[in-house]
């Protein structure tokens, strides 16, 4: 028989809070980040759009970069 323990509410919400800060520290990668929390990478990039958690600096540059780059591009 398989039993799984009940974990609080409270203590769901604080391990999600700390992996999505360190997702947006830049500590986790999101496929590690949802495997941890042991859900889809989907369903987790669907937390990160519904808490507002920012993007990691590094990466959040990247797509900057790669926005501009496609803007003049265009031009």
């Amino acid at each position: 028989m398989n039993v799984t323990p009940a974990i609080p509410e409270r203590i769901r919400k604080k391990f999600l809070k700390e992996i999505l800060e360190m997702y947006s520290q830049g500590e986790l990668s999101a496929s590690r980040a949802s495997q941890m929390l042991g859900i889809p990478r989907a369903a987790f990039y669907k937390i990160l759009a519904e808490t507002k958690t920012p993007l990691p600096k590094k990466l959040n540059e990247s797509i900057k970069k790669e926005l501009k780059e496609s803007l003049s591009i265009e031009e």
